[in-house]
């Protein structure tokens, strides 16, 4: 039986830029990611191998399992954690989604060769800078969360509800 928790709300809690990266332009980013894979999976393959493995298209249900993931990713953090304003909900996530990140982040180093060929920022392509720049974002926050780093404890955040009552 699970032991019952004071509920902190995550809304009250979690800054509010770890909640815009967290709850809206991540969902946005894997739905864009789930029409790139979808509709041209050529063109995600090329960008994240630096064009070194042709398309094939016999393996589209690879870029449909991926994209479901996505999906899944989109829909726990627009819906889920909108409906479900539980900081402790939100670090089991987050914790969740970082074993998913450790696996991204290494089968993008894959992709190009490896940690030694991905960590040379001097071969990085276009398109090595905005996956990393559109994912490190929130894994960030993700890392962040589970810490606790920045997240209002119930007694800062009360000190904060007594300071706007006293104004």
């Amino acid at each position: 039986m699970a032991s019952h928790r004071a509920t902190i709300k995550a809304s009250a809690a979690v800054p509010g830029i770890y909640q815009l990266i967290f709850m809206t332009l991540e969902p946005i980013f894997a739905i864009l990611g789930v029409v790139m894979v979808l509709h041209t999976p050529h063109q995600y393959l090329a960008g994240m191998t630096r064009n070194a493995v042709p398309h094939v298209p016999n393996t589209q249900f690879l870029y449909t399992q991926l994209g479901g993931g996505w999906l899944f990713i989109a829909f726990v953090e627009g819906v889920v954690l909108r409906l479900f304003d539980d900081l402790n909900l939100w670090r089991v996530v987050c914790a969740g989604m970082l074993l998913s990140d450790a696996a991204y982040f290494h089968s993008t180093a894959q992709a190009v060769g490896g940690w030694e060929v991905w960590l040379d920022r001097s071969t990085w392509t276009v398109e090595d800078y905005t996956v990393f720049c559109t994912t490190a974002p929130m894994l960030i926050v993700r890392i962040l969360i589970v810490l606790g780093i920045g997240i209002r404890t119930p007694k800062e955040a009360g000190a904060k509800q007594g300071e706007k009552q006293a104004e």
